[in-house]
């Protein structure tokens, strides 16, 4: 078994990290900072297939773990079907930082109609596009709920810092299938689509309160979920991912209510690190 040569390739902020077998490239490291976050980093270690299980992967991280700072944490995400990438992080030591289900739907089964046609916005509130509002109260309402999703799971950057980030949200967003609920002349739910494609083709569908203690909230979010799925129905998508967490406050009472459903969960989690 050849032991890999570990050349840095890093640039900026970001580490990266190349193993070398002779003349062949047989895996990377990378680990960059998280925009948003104090302190954090997401990381991912990549082995050619047919040289995996020649300990790369391990001498790959211990020298991503050498090159960061101490203190600095290292996060990833595994997606639970890739049983080598869920098999690594478990070899290495890790501790869950969030669980995501990733429920899946198709808009235009009949199935997903019914639950659409059961979950009306609520008395006293009213559902629009996210081009519905003035851009000021979208991105006060994203800032609301990006700070409470973000500071359950590690320290995030001022609140000014995430305003400041999220200017010109209203660009990157689907506004065609994308849903608010009004009341009381606030945003209190989101459904959001991002507009920009994903790497897999699937459509992902943020849906939550912007207040974590939004009362009534389960009602708020199943009706903007329920308008964006009716309208991705109506463009012909079969399949569409659900984003979130299970503690989330709202978003894992809806999803308790979907039509049976297959999922692609994948969990963050925090690395071990040796110092």
């Amino acid at each position: 078994m050849a032991v890999p040569e570990i050349r840095d390739a890093s640039a900026g902020d970001v580490v990266r990290l190349e193993a070398w077998v002779g003349d062949s490239l047989v895996g990377h490291a990378t680990a960059h900072p998280v925009r948003l976050f104090e302190r954090e980093r997401f990381c991912d270690v990549q082995v050619e297939h047919g040289r995996r299980r020649e300990g790369i992967g391990s001498a790959l991280y211990a020298a991503l773990d050498r090159a960061v700072p101490a203190g600095e944490a290292l996060v990833c995400r595994l997606l639970h079907a890739d049983a080598d990438a869920v098999g690594f992080a478990r070899s290495l030591g890790h501790d869950l930082v969030e669980l995501c289900p990733a429920p899946q739907a198709d808009p235009t089964a009949e199935a997903w109609a019914a639950w659409c046609e059961a979950h009306p916005v609520p008395d006293g509130a009213a559902a629009v596009g996210s081009d519905g509002v003035p851009e000021a109260d979208l991105e006060e309402a994203w800032v609301d709920y990006y700070v409470w999703a973000h500071e359950m799971i590690g320290p995030l950057r001022p609140r000014a810092e995430v305003a400041a980030a999220s200017a010109g949200l209203g660009a990157d967003l689907d506004h065609t299938v994308s849903s608010l609920v009004i009341r009381g002349g606030r945003v209190v739910a989101l459904s959001l689509v991002f507009d920009r494609p994903a790497w897999d083709g699937i459509v992902r569908v943020l849906a939550e309160t912007p207040r974590v203690d939004e009362p009534d909230g389960e009602h708020l979010v199943a009706a903007a979920l329920a308008r964006t799925l009716t309208l991705l129905a109506g463009r012909g998508v079969r399949l569409v991912e659900l984003e979130g967490r299970t503690f989330d406050p709202h978003l894992p009472a809806v999803v308790a209510t979907f039509p049976p459903h297959d999922s692609n969960p994948m969990s963050v989690v925090r690395l071990h690190r040796s110092h």
